[in-house]
C-alpha cells in the first residue's frame, strides 16, 4: 500500500512539557517514520506511513500527550506521496521568524521523581534538583525561546555522561528533559547565615535541624524563597509573626502527604485532585479539630491554605521529620518574594535565621498559586506557579496586540494577541518599590519572549495607580496609544472572556475602583456588550472619613455610614466600636463638610461597617479583606438561615437603580447591642446582600436582553454569598458565570483590560 508523508504544526502548550518525547514514543509504537521539531512556539510534526495509520495517529494525539501539555490547534502544512524516512527522530530546534510562542509553566514534582529521591539505591537519592520531562521548573528558568536547555539558566551545568545518555535515550522519561541534572553535574545546595557565610555540613540536614529547633529558614524553591517554620512550634510562629509584622494574616502550610492533609482538614474530592495535580497549588480547606495551633496559623477563620511539596527540595525537608511546616512568602510585607540569594540576604535580615539556597538561578519570580473550592468546583484566587503564563483562549480574536497593565492590588499584567491572552504570574500589590521593579521586568520580558509588539497599552481609569503610570511611560516610549479601562468593566469582561462570552449582566462587588463619574464604585450592575457597558444599578453612597484611613480603621466607616443615613451615633454604640467622642465628632464633621471624605458605593465597605458594629472586626485592619473574612467566619459558625431580616430600600435616581442600606443600619444600631446575636446578624448581612443582588439583577433584566448573570469582584470570594446567590439567580432563570481559571479579585483585571482594549 502506498505510503504518504504529512506535515503538521501543533500549537498550544507543547514545549517544555515532554511533548516531543511523547510524540516520538507514540510514533515509534505506531510504526511511523519521520521527525518532530521544536520551532518558536510550535511543534512541527512530519510523519510517514499508510494513509489510515496517519489519520488514526492524528486523531489519537490527545491520548499520547503528557500531563502538562495542551494542544490548541493542529494545522496540516502539506501532504505528499513520499517514502524516504527509515526511522522517527527528534531533530534540532528551529528558530522561526514567524513566531507563535507559548512559554511553559512550572510543574510540580512527579511521582517518579519523588520515588527516585527517596530510594537510597538510586543515583538521585536525596538530590534536590531531580526533574524529568513531566515536572520541574520551566517559566522561572527560561531566558529565551524556543525552550531548550541552552536558553535556560541550566545552560551553565553541562551534562555528565550518565545524564547525557538519559537525555538522548528515546525510551527514557528524561529524553530531551531540558532541566535534567544529577548530583555529579547539576546544581548544589548551600546553607548560609544572613551575612553570607556558608555553614559547614550537609545543608539539607542542618536546615531540618534548625527548623526543628524553632528557627525560620528561608528556602529557595522553584519560583522564589519561602520561609519555613515548624507548624507546631508556638514560640517560632509568634516570633515569625513579630518579625514579619504580620499579626493576623493567615500563613499557608505545606504537608508531607495527602494523608496528612486529610488528618488536619476536610479534603473534598475536588480539593484532593487539585492538591495532587501537576500544578499543585495551595488549596483553601476547612480545618478539623486537631492539635495544630490554628490561633497562630490562621487566626481569623477556620480555614487553612494547604499545599503538598512541589519540588524535590521541599519533599526532602519533610523526610521522616515533619508532618506540617508553615511555608509563607519569603519577603517583607508588601514586597514581592525574593528570588536571588543576594535579595534574600538584603531583604530577609531580621526575619530568617538561615538561608537554604542553591546555584540554579531563577530568572522570573513565580509565587505559589492559590485556589478555593466554590460550589464544588475550583476557583483561582492567585494564578501563578503551574498556571501562568499559560494562555487564556478567546472565542473571538483581538483586533490588535495589547499590553494590559492590571491594577494596583494583586497585580498581574497581560499580553493579548490573536485569540489568546497571556497572563503573567501574580506580581502582587504595588506599594513597594521592589514590586514596581518586578512589574517593569515582566512588562519588558513578556512581549519580548512572545515576540509580540503591543500596538496599544491598556491601563486602569485611575491615573495614580503605579501600573497606570508605568503603562503611560511605556506608551510614550513606543509612541502608541493608551486605552483607559474602567475597573469594574474590566472585572466583568474578564469573567465573560474566560467563560467564552461577550455580553451579560455583570454584578461586580469589591472594595474600590474609580468610576466613570469620578466617584468610588464597588457595588455595580453593568450591562456589558462587546467593548462597552452601561451602569444600571449600584448601592447608595456613604462617605469614608479620612479616605484610605477608613479602610485601615473601619470604625471611621461606621461614623460615615451613620452620618449619611442620618442615624445618631449613641454613646453605647460609640463605645462598642471603641472610638472617643472627639474622634466621632471630628469624623462626622469631615463627612458633613466633605473634607477628605470621598463617597464610596462599594459593597466591601458595607461588610466592613457591619463587621465593626457587631464587634467582629479588629480595631485596625492588618491585611486586605480581614473584616469581611471575620464576618464570613462568624456567619459560617451560625451555620443556618437567619431568623432576622435586614430591611432594604431601593430607589431610582438619574436613571440608576440604587440600593439603600439606611434602614438596615438603623436596625443594626439597636440589634448589635443584643448579647449573643453577632453570628446570626453576620448571616443576616449575607442574606441581605443576596437580596440586593437579586433586586439589582431583576431590575437589569427588565432593561436588557441578557439572561446571563456574571459575578465578579473580590466580594465574590465569599463562599456563603455564592452558595446563596447562585441558586437564587438560577431559580429565576439566569445562567450564572463565575471565575474559575482567573481570580474574582483584581488578579483578573489585566485580562479584562486586554479584551476591552483589543476589541
Amino acid at each position: 500500500m502506498m505510503k504518504v508523508r504529512e506535515t503538521y504544526d501543533l500549537t498550544g502548550i507543547v514545549q517544555g512539557v515532554g511533548f516531543r518525547p511523547a510524540l516520538y514514543r507514540a510514533a515509534v509504537k505506531a510504526g511511523l517514520t519521520g521527525w518532530v521539531q521544536n520551532r518558536s512556539g510550535t511543534v512541527r510534526l512530519c510523519i510517514e506511513g499508510e494513509d489510515k495509520s496517519l489519520d488514526a495517529f492524528i486523531n489519537d494525539l490527545p491520548a499520547f500527550i503528557p500531563p502538562g501539555a495542551d494542544i490548541n490547534n493542529i494545522t496540516k502544512v502539506y501532504s505528499e506521496d513520499e517514502d524516504c524516512f527509515t526511522e522517527f527522530s527528534i531533530i534540532e530546534s528551529f528558530d522561526d521568524e514567524d513566531r507563535d510562542v507559548v512559554i511553559p509553566a512550572d510543574l510540580s514534582m512527579c511521582a517518579d521523581c519523588e520515588q527516585e529521591i527517596l530510594d537510597a539505591s538510586d543515583r538521585r537519592s536525596g538530590y534536590a534538583f531531580t526533574t524529568c520531562t513531566n515536572c520541574g521548573p520551566r517559566y522561572t528558568v527560561v531566558n529565551a525561546v524556543p525552550y531548550d536547555r541552552e536558553r535556560t539558566t541550566m545552560s551553565v551545568f553541562p551534562m555528565c555522561d550518565d545524564c547525557r545518555k538519559e537525555y538522548e535515550n528515546p525510551n527514557d522519561r528524561r529524553f530531551h528533559a531540558e532541566t535534567i541534572a544529577c548530583p555529579v553535574c547539576g546544581p548544589k545546595l548551600t546553607l548560609e547565615t544572613l551575612d553570607g557565610n556558608p555553614v559547614d555540613g550537609n545543608p539539607l540536614e542542618l536546615a531540618k535541624l534548625e527548623i526543628s529547633n524553632g528557627k525560620a529558614v528561608a528556602v529557595r524553591g522553584i519560583g522564589g524563597f519561602l520561609l519555613a517554620v515548624d507548624a507546631f512550634n508556638k514560640d517560632a510562629l509568634l516570633e515569625l509573626r513579630k518579625r514579619k509584622n504580620r499579626p493576623d494574616k493567615p500563613f499557608a502550610v505545606m504537608v508531607d502527604s495527602i494523608k496528612t492533609a486529610k488528618k488536619y482538614c476536610d479534603v473534598s474530592p475536588e480539593a484532593e485532585e487539585l492538591l495532587l495535580s501537576p500544578e499543585a497549588p495551595i488549596v483553601i480547606l476547612d480545618v478539623l479539630d486537631s492539635d495544630l495551633p490554628l490561633d497562630l496559623i490562621t487566626p481569623d477563620a477556620k480555614t487553612l491554605g494547604v499545599m503538598l511539596p512541589n519540588s524535590p527540595l521541599h519533599r526532602l525537608l519533610f523526610s521522616q521529620q515533619f508532618e506540617v511546616l508553615v511555608m509563607t512568602s519569603g519577603n517583607r510585607g508588601g514586597e514581592p518574594i525574593c528570588i536571588t540569594t543576594e535579595e534574600a540576604h538584603n531583604r530577609l535580615g531580621g526575619i530568617a535565621d538561615l538561608i537554604l539556597t542553591h546555584d540554579r538561578e531563577i530568572n522570573l519570580r513565580n509565587d505559589d498559586s492559590l485556589f478555593a473550592i466554590q460550589l464544588n468546583q475550583p476557583q483561582a484566587w492567585r494564578r501563578a506557579r503551574g498556571y501562568a503564563p499559560n494562555p487564556v483562549r478567546l472565542d473571538k480574536p483581538l483586533s490588535r496586540n495589547v499590553l494590559a497593565m492590571g491594577a494596583e492590588l494583586k497585580n498581574t499584567i497581560a499580553l493579548g494577541f490573536d485569540d489568546e491572552v497571556i497572563l503573567s504570574p501574580h506580581i502582587g500589590d504595588l506599594e513597594a518599590p521592589e514590586a514596581v521593579d518586578s512589574l517593569e521586568q515582566v512588562a519588558e520580558c513578556l512581549p519580548a519572549f512572545m515576540d509580540k509588539e503591543p500596538s496599544v497599552i491598556a491601563v486602569d481609569l485611575h491615573p495614580d495607580m503605579q501600573s497606570s503610570k508605568l503603562g503611560a511611560r511605556i506608551a510614550a516610549a513606543k509612541n502608541i496609544p493608551v486605552v483607559e479601562v474602567q475597573h469594574h468593566h474590566a472585572h466583568a469582561a474578564a469573567c465573560l472572556a474566560e467563560n467564552g462570552r461577550e455580553s451579560g449582566l455583570a454584578v461586580v462587588f469589591d472594595g474600590t475602583g474609580l468610576g466613570a463619574d469620578g466617584s468610588i464604585w464597588g457595588a455595580e450592575l453593568l450591562d456589558v456588550t462587546p467593548g462597552e457597558f452601561n451602569r444600571l444599578a449600584t448601592f447608595g453612597g456613604a462617605p469614608l472619613p479620612g479616605g484610605d484611613a477608613a479602610v485601615m480603621e473601619p470604625a471611621r466607616q461606621v461614623v460615615g455610614r451613620f452620618a449619611a443615613c442620618g442615624i445618631e451615633l449613641s454613646d453605647v454604640v460609640r463605645e462598642r466600636i471603641k472610638i472617643t467622642e472627639e474622634q466621632a465628632e471630628m469624623w462626622k464633621q469631615q463627612c458633613e463638610k466633605g473634607v477628605n471624605a470621598p463617597v464610596s458605593h462599594a459593597a466591601g465597605r458595607v461588610f466592613d461597617s457591619v463587621s465593626v458594629l457587631l464587634g467582629i472586626s479588629a480595631e485596625r485592619t492588618t491585611y486586605e479583606g480581614q473584616t469581611a473574612i471575620r464576618l464570613e467566619s462568624a456567619a459560617r459558625r451560625f451555620g443556618r438561615k437567619s431568623l432576622t431580616k435586614l430591611p432594604l430600600d431601593a430607589y431610582e435616581e438619574k436613571n440608576i437603580f440604587r440600593i439603600s442600606w439606611k434602614k438596615a443600619f438603623e436596625f443594626l444600631a439597636e440589634a448589635c447591642l443584643e448579647s449573643g446575636k453577632d453570628e446570626e446578624l453576620a448571616m443576616a448581612l449575607h442574606e441581605a446582600m443576596v437580596e440586593a443582588i437579586m433586586l439589582m439583577v431583576k431590575y437589569g433584566a427588565e432593561r436588557s436582553e441578557s439572561r446571563t448573570a456574571v459575578l465578579s469582584g473580590g466580594v465574590f470570594m465569599n463562599s456563603i454569598l455564592n452558595e446563596i446567590a447562585v441558586p437564587e439567580l438560577e431559580k429565576e432563570g439566569f445562567e450564572v458565570l463565575l471565575h474559575r481559571r482567573t481570580p474574582p479579585n483584581d488578579g483578573c483585571i489585566a485580562l479584562g483590560q486586554a479584551v476591552i482594549a483589543g476589541a
